[in-house]
């Protein structure tokens, strides 16, 4: 049986970021989660094929002839909220072209509105984590075999739409086969200007945050078995990490493939001195240089010492804010000085602090306190800041904090570009104000000397810092 993933060409010319799943894309990182589901199939002897139809850089009519030529049995979406249309319509050309083959649905977008996503009796979601899922979904296909008891599906059934119980989050990670990374047909157009070297990947050491920010959009396989337990068991999920002796085997086969950098895409990568530095001491003799992110709180000097003798040349720390009322609002869960502790902590190491800002996540956010934002990124001499305006994705608290006040601007949430266009307005600080403020946040930043200087090195470039900062304005 052939089973093929697709990520189809963008209806709007704007390509959705699949993996973290809340942006759009900046530059390619392999979706190691789709990855992962492949590689669960393959296992078990199905064909395999992954078409990134935006890395052949495809049209639509380029993907439609190619519709028209392949004889996939299955066709697979990963769908975020960004690319719930292009999806959608992708969907729409299979059924002109190849009527009734089955095509599933997984990701953040269908786990969280399967019912948008079901339109016929040939479409399936799979919610929250996909492996186990979709293996079976993909047997019950092939044997024509009922699918009624298949756990986290959803699916359509004489035009009614029945939603199955829930499966549990997967215990045992090292049970899963490593991502199918050999099926990426261009692996050299992969890359992550923060580490700077090629061949790079994505590796997934752990599952889940076990805190409450009210805004949080995780990783998107995060987000997905996140909102497929908020619905059906009211909480968040158990954190799940592989061990390290697993990684460390991942982080050696990377090294045989040719690797030179990872981006370790938890949530948050730091759970515990002892596990951390297990791992830094497995894979620090491989010379692969590699970056992840972490709170702030979780960090101790023998920790950020064991990362830099690994080679970690970065650490996102989301900082979100520099005023600790707006932190409390959030649910951050932290101290604003532990923040600053933090920044200077990794620069000491050498490691890059790179630092994530959200203007509007809190009522209590005004001219002054975004202004006092840019002056801390100066002060505390930041390497690297990403300014983003708060957006309410549906799933979150924050969500519903929108809703019932009245602040999306379109009514409901909306698709945007988060690092450049508002979708919420306050009567003291509205939409034209966000966005007047992540521009200004960002000319303040990216085009100082210093930054330029320092990353025309990295890039290796002026042309390639000038393609980096079209796309932040």
């Amino acid at each position: 049986m052939r089973i093929t993933f697709l990520i189809p060409p963008p209806i709007d010319g704007k390509i959705p970021e699949r993996v973290s799943g809340c942006a759009y894309l900046l530059y390619y990182v392999p979706n190691i989660f789709l990855l992962s589901a492949a590689a669960v199939l393959e296992k078990e002897g199905y064909k395999i094929r992954y078409v990134e139809s935006t890395v052949k850089k495809w049209d639509r009519k380029y993907f439609l002839n190619f519709l028209k030529e392949d004889l996939s049995d299955i066709y697979c979406f990963y769908a975020v909220n960004l690319s719930q249309k292009t999806d959608i319509q992708a969907l729409r050309d299979i059924r002109d072209i190849r009527r009734d083959i089955p095509v599933i649905f997984f990701g953040p977008a269908p786990s969280d509105r399967p019912a948008e996503f079901v339109v016929d009796t040939n479409t399936y979601t799979v919610r929250g984590e996909p492996e186990h899922t979709m293996l079976e979904l993909a047997r019950a296909l092939e044997t024509k075999s009922s699918i009624e008891g298949i756990q986290s599906i959803s699916f359509k059934n004489n035009n009614e739409i029945v939603h199955n119980t829930n499966r549990e989050p997967i215990e045992d990670l090292d049970v899963l086969p490593f991502p199918a990374r050999h099926l990426l047909e261009e692996r050299d157009i992969y890359y992550n200007p923060k580490l700077g070297e090629r061949p790079f990947t994505a590796v997934c050491t752990s599952r889940g945050c076990s805190y409450r920010c009210i805004y949080c959009v995780p990783s998107s396989l995060s987000f997905s078995r996140e909102l497929e337990y908020k619905h059906h068991v009211a909480r968040k999920p158990p954190v799940r990490k592989r061990s390290p002796e697993h990684i460390i085997e991942e982080f050696k086969l990377l090294k045989s493939q040719g690797y030179k950098a990872v981006n370790v895409q938890d949530d948050q990568f730091v759970w515990g001195e002892e596990r951390t530095i297990k791992i830094c001491e497995g894979i620090q003799d491989l010379g692969i240089v590699w970056g992840c992110s972490a709170r702030s709180d979780h960090l101790n000097e023998a920790i950020v010492s064991a990362m830099a003798s690994a080679h970690c040349k970065f650490i996102d720390l989301g900082v979100e804010s520099f005023n600790q009322e707006i932190l409390d609002y959030i649910k951050k869960d932290i101290d604003v000085r532990k923040n600053e502790e933090a920044i200077k902590l990794v620069k000491r190491y050498g490691i890059s602090a790179k630092i994530n800002i959200m203007f509007g996540a809190s009522p209590m956010e005004t001219s002054a306190t975004i202004q006092k934002n840019m002056e801390e990124v100066k002060r505390l001499k930041v390497d690297q800041v990403m300014y983003n305006i708060a957006n309410p994705f549906p799933g979150t608290e924050f969500y519903q904090i929108a809703k019932e006040n009245k602040l999306f601007v379109y009514g409901d949430y909306r698709p945007v570009n988060v690092a450049k266009e508002a979708n919420i307005t306050y009567s003291h600080l509205s939409k034209t104000d966000l966005e007047k403020a992540v521009r200004r946040a960002n000319f303040k930043f990216f085009l100082t000397p210093r930054f330029m200087l320092k990353n025309v090195r990295r890039l290796g470039s002026l042309d390639s810092l000038k393609a980096m900062l079209k796309k932040l304005f």
